[in-house]
């Protein structure tokens, strides 16, 4: 027995050493098969032109080429990583030969044509990132072999046709982000079988329809941007049982209806939120204010109306605030009080109250505000009495809008310390007195417009140069 163990053992050692040579001899070729696919593909990724992509060269190994890694043990290809380039030619079909890759990633390269079936050969791929590119067609059902695939980048191309609906076949897809080309149709209910995403966007196409019901059983879902089609309806129940949202755009569509009352228990952890440019009524969302994460509140170019909670300054994390565009206010000699509680948000750095119905005078407690404050949008109000010498504490404003109200005497002094004001905007009020020479102060100035009041004098010459080269000068 003993002898036959050693007679085993030697002839197992014999077959190693025998096979050891043609195992060396297939890594080999496959490396060659790579290095072959990826000279292929530089002659289709860069159109044939010889200056770009220098280092794919045979002077130095192709593991060693720009934007290409390998895995140590096969030294196969496991990543191609290039952006931010003019290579201004196709995916080639030759990548389907890089049979180890994981992550292809070409960002910003000026691709064009249509996404190669071949990807589909791609069996190990996990990332498949080409944003920001002039890819064309539809995307192709060959990627339903790739499943191991958990994130999928085509944003910012052409891509047209519809959405496949084979999507919930990618049980480990954590990212789908196909916003900003010309996708049409409706959206599938069947994305809402992919249960492991995490982020899905799918806004700036032509979508029509509603929204599917099915996208409230994404529960891991934490971003979902539908925002920039044509979607009507009401926004669906189900969607406010996603507890794990973060950031939710569906802005720019045809949604109607009204929000809940208990949107604070519904998102939780919701940072920001945008809804504008739909045609959502009701009164301001006062649940909104028990969402202490909020960073942006943009909800402008809806039907809302009635006035403004006092508390906003709850919301201290608050960055953006866009209210502008609705039927708040009434006229009211109170209807700006809700500005002083905003003055509790620190971070605030845009405003926008525009194009409503408030009255009242302005506050001088709006110069509380923080200086981080940078934009604020006041136009097409009822907004009386005089500005505010305070407003000058607002040092790192770039752009104020309170034209087309009801304002009254001068423009005040301390307009002279807005030293990084880019756009300033009083016209249309009965502004009257001299235009004061402490413009000529603001030398980052590039668009002023003061006209439709009843000042007098002139611009200051410093001034005028900067604003007659720009487009849109307004004085008198």
């Amino acid at each position: 027995m003993r002898s036959f163990m050693t007679f085993l053992l030697y002839f197992c050692f014999q077959i190693l050493v025998y096979c050891m040579p043609f195992a060396t001899v297939a890594l080999a070729l496959s490396s060659e098969t790579d290095k072959l696919a990826l000279l292929t593909l530089k002659e289709k990724l860069t159109n044939g032109a010889p200056d770009s992509l220098p280092s794919w060269n045979e002077s130095q190994h192709f593991c060693e080429w720009q934007g290409v890694t390998c895995g140590r043990r096969h030294m196969r290809v496991v990543a191609l990583h290039l952006e931010n380039q003019i290579l201004s030619g196709t995916l080639g079909s030759s990548v389907g030969n890089l049979t180890f890759l994981r992550m292809l990633q070409l960002t910003n390269v000026n691709l064009y044509g249509e996404i190669p079936s071949q990807v589909g050969r791609l069996k190990r791929l996990q990332v498949l990132n080409l944003k920001d590119n002039n890819l064309h067609g539809e995307i192709p059902m060959e990627l339903t072999n790739c499943t191991n695939i958990k994130v999928i980048l085509l944003r910012n191309n052409r891509l047209g046709g519809r959405i496949p609906t084979w999507f919930d076949s990618m049980m480990q897809l954590t990212q789908l982000n196909l916003a900003v080309n010309n996708l049409v149709g409706t959206i599938p209910s069947s994305v809402g079988n992919v249960s492991s995403l995490q982020k899905l966007s799918f806004g700036d196409n032509s979508f029509k329809g509603s929204i599917p019901y099915s996208l409230g059983m994404l529960s891991s879902l934490n971003l979902l941007i539908l925002s920039s089609n044509n979607l009507s309806g009401e926004i669906p129940n189900s969607l406010y049982n996603l507890s794990n949202i973060q950031d939710l755009d569906i802005g720019g569509n045809m949604l109607s209806g009204s929000l809940p009352s208990n949107m604070h228990l519904a998102f939780p952890n919701l940072k920001r939120f945008y809804i504008g440019g739909n045609q959502i009524s009701g009164t301001f969302p006062s649940s909104l204010l028990n969402l202490t994460e909020l960073i942006l509140l943009d909800i402008p170019y809806n039907t809302f109306v009635g006035s403004i909670p006092l508390t906003l300054g709850q919301l201290n994390k608050l960055e953006s605030f866009n209210i502008g565009g609705n039927n708040f206010g009434s006229g009211g000699a109170h209807d700006l009080d809700f500005l002083s509680s905003l003055t509790n948000c620190t971070q605030l750095s845009k405003i926008y109250i525009f194009d409503n119905g408030f009255g009242g005078v302005l506050p001088n407690i709006i110069g509380n505000f923080s200086t981080h404050l940078r934009l604020l949008h006041m136009e097409y109000n009822q907004i009386h009495g005089v500005i505010p010498e305070r407003i000058g504490q607002l040092i790192g404003l770039t752009d104020l809008d309170i034209g087309y109200n009801f304002l009254e005497g001068t423009i005040p002094g301390s307009i002279g310390m807005l030293k990084n004001i880019v756009a300033l905007g009083f016209d249309y009020n009965k502004l009257s007195g001299n235009i004061p020479m402490v413009i000529g102060n603001l030398t980052v100035l590039s668009a002023l417009d003061i006209s439709n009041n009843k000042l007098e004098g002139n611009i200051p010459v410093t001034i005028r140069k900067i604003l007659t080269k720009e487009n849109y000068v307004s004085l008198q």
